[in-house]
């Protein structure tokens, strides 16, 4: 099992081009590639749920994700905080040989293909973070600064990604809290917030 601390932001175009320089002299460029995520459901003991404030939602979700390099079956559950936030993610991932035959697969076990996300990821190593740029389909340009260190607790991790931002010079952008499958659920929900560093 993997933490998963992350901050996924909008920034606009002029910083995402000072972004992109930044990223050009101080990080290791590690891949672009497409993603294809299917996230299922089991009818039975159903991950998705309707809430009063955040719309279509989940608390744990399991993906199969294709990428055009190697393919995932991933399970997250999701650790919210007082007022329902997303605080991190437990994540359980394993490499599969075939994303379609473990669709069908999960498909003959009772599973159904609620959403499929496409999108496009730049991903690039500086120092403990790993940062992408991901080009989403009907959603957008995000940017995700992803943790890959232990910490004491979220909080930390939450102020060392912000402190790296600060760094880079981005200090105003919109904070994204809830997933890019969120959003495709509801996209007359914005629960995005502005954030000035």
């Amino acid at each position: 099992m993997n933490k998963e601390i992350e901050v996924k932001i909008q920034i606009t175009k002029n910083d995402l081009l000072k972004l992109s320089k930044w990223l050009k002299v101080n990080a290791r460029f590690t891949g672009d590639m497409s993603q294809t995520d299917y996230y299922l459901n089991n009818p039975k003991a159903p991950f998705f749920y309707s809430s009063e404030w955040r719309g279509k939602d989940c608390d744990n979700y399991l993906r199969i994700r294709k990428t055009s390099k190697k393919s995932f079956l991933c399970l997250k559950y999701v650790h919210r905080g007082e007022k329902g936030q997303c605080l991190y993610c437990d994540e359980y991932e394993v490499v599969i040989d075939n994303a379609e035959d473990t669709l069908q697969l999960m498909k003959a076990a009772g599973f159904v293909d609620i959403t499929i996300l496409k999108k496009q990821r730049e991903t690039y190593l500086y120092d403990i973070f790993e940062i992408a740029i991901d080009t989403v389909s009907d959603l957008g340009v995000f940017v995700e600064v992803e943790l890959k260190k232990e910490v004491i607790n979220y909080e930390v991790g939450h102020q060392l990604i912000y402190d790296l931002l600060r760094t880079i010079g981005l200090t105003k952008f919109k904070l994204q809290p809830q997933g890019y499958v969120h959003q495709l659920w509801n996209p007359d929900l914005d629960l995005s917030r502005e954030i000035c560093l």
